[in-house]
């Protein structure tokens, strides 16, 4: 099921995002629907600080495909052909952008994303 909106919890208003359990920024889904994911938000952490972007689009229309070719920019970086495949409750994208496979999945009513650039994350509302 190819639906992005079942992998991302609670997407309203300003989000907080998370490191482990420290709040290193706050951001919001400009776009979420099931085809399209655009996230904005800003961090300060481990003696740095700057932007994190994240859009995914699927490039297959249909919602019932387990696997697909997708769209995906990070940070302002973007990679056409970029593949997604749905495991459970997890959705898994592998991307030129990103050395290892990123997971996307609910966790605790918010969005935790695993992988990008060697770390993970939780956006949401606490």
């Amino acid at each position: 099921m190819a639906k992005l909106s079942l992998y991302f919890g609670n997407h309203s208003g300003v989000l907080r995002i998370y490191v482990g359990f420290f709040q290193v920024g706050s951001g919001t889904f400009t776009v979420l629907n099931d085809r399209e994911v655009d996230f904005v938000g800003s961090y300060q952490a481990f003696g740095q600080a700057g932007t994190v972007t994240i859009r995914i689009r699927l490039n297959d229309g249909s919602p019932a495909a387990a696997s697909g070719s997708c769209e995906v920019t990070l940070n302002g970086s973007t990679d056409a052909s970029a593949k997604f495949e749905v495991h459970g409750v997890k959705l898994t994208i592998v991307t030129t952008l990103n050395r290892t496979p990123v997971a996307i999945f609910r966790n605790q009513n918010g969005t935790q994303i695993d992988g990008i650039s060697d770390h993970s994350f939780w956006i949401g509302t606490v």
